[in-house]
């Protein structure tokens, strides 16, 4: 099912793809790849095989050198780094940049409960860079999008059972992204907790954290299957976190053999990497119940679905009083079509 849901999310960004090119086509050019991630986190691999698989089909004349763990600069500088063309590629997760990009961090999937699963928020992401409005907005921010990453859905685990809904009250929970997923938190009177990736475990096992808000292919990552035994059954939805650009001036003056066949590499990526989630997921479960850690039913399952607030009518109506009603009117129907992933 996995593997036939990853073809259908295929075809979002189909209209990203030019004709494959020959070798024969292709400039000599070294490119510098900013990555603010190590070379051991989760998916990350198809990032660099991205690189590679470039490289090799272009017979080496196209060289991509990934410069890991921030060395150019951090998850809060690459952005900037791309857009002013200080690097040739840099990956960042464009939901910490959602007030400076509101229309494109969107795709990223800022909005809980919209993308019950990968494909889905795979596909939304394409849809909504393919908009319009956020192409404009990605033109005057000088970036072009090339790749996205996936995860499983993101669940909370936790150092306590939530046994039931009331158990959220009090909660304090790592938030990421804008304002969005705090406020989704808040209706459920969790306290949204602003906690750096690498003092997620500390957090948890010295108490000023409950839970972690995050996809369990992070939990073995980070060793927290021994300070937060217990992943709720909730979820909360699926996003793309990092995302591969290029400075769209320089991707723009590139030859079209150079984009087409980095476009087409990054479809097969992102296929790839749907593909090895479902196992990684699975994987992931059993070494976190290898560990000791449990799997807790929400017993009172339809309660909490009920209570969840309508995140995309939230961002409607704050985007609307910010003045870009009419520029979200397109992508608000692509949101309402991925939340039916929850039906």
């Amino acid at each position: 099912m996995f593997k036939s849901a990853a073809r259908f999310a295929g075809a979002a960004v189909l209209s990203l793809l030019a004709f494959q090119a020959t070798a024969e086509e292709y400039p000599d050019v070294t490119l510098r790849m900013a990555h603010p991630l190590p070379e051991s986190w989760p998916a990350v691999q198809w990032d660099k095989w991205w690189a590679e698989e470039v490289t090799r089909r272009s017979d080496g004349k196209i060289k991509i050198e990934i410069f890991w763990s921030g060395q150019l600069g951090g998850l809060l500088e690459i952005k900037n780094l791309v857009s002013s063309g200080a690097v040739d590629l840099g990956v960042f997760a464009q939901a910490v940049h959602a007030s400076e990009m509101p229309m494109t961090s969107i795709a990223a999937g800022l909005l809980n409960r919209v993308s019950a699963d990968a494909p889905t928020a795979q596909k939304l992401a394409g849809e909504v860079y393919g908009a319009e409005s956020t192409q404009a907005e990605l033109a005057e921010l000088n970036l072009q999008p090339i790749k996205w990453t996936v995860t499983s859905p993101y669940r909370l685990t936790c150092n306590k059972p939530i046994n039931q809904m009331s158990d959220l009250e009090g909660l304090r929970v790592r938030a990421v992204g804008g304002a969005y997923v705090p406020i989704w938190m808040e209706a459920y009177g969790m306290v949204p907790t602003r906690v750096q990736a690498p003092e997620i475990r500390e957090g948890l096992q010295r108490g000023t954290l409950d839970c972690n808000f995050g996809p369990i292919e992070w939990v073995p990552f980070f060793s927290l299957q021994s300070v937060a035994p217990y992943i709720s059954d909730i979820n909360t939805g699926t996003f793309t976190t990092f995302q591969l650009y290029a400075p769209q001036d320089r991707w723009n003056s590139w030859p079209e053999s150079v984009r087409s066949l980095m476009t087409e590499v990054a479809q097969e990526a992102m296929m790839k990497d749907l593909e090895w989630l479902e196992g990684a997921e699975a994987e992931a479960y059993a070494t976190f119940e290898e560990a000791g850690g449990q799997r807790i039913e929400l017993a009172d399952m339809d309660a909490f679905v009920a209570k969840s607030p309508d995140m995309i009518a939230i961002w409607e109506e704050r985007m609307t009083a910010d003045g870009m009603g009419d520029a979200i009117a397109p992508i608000v129907p692509m949101q309402r079509e991925a939340a039916k992933s929850f039906e």
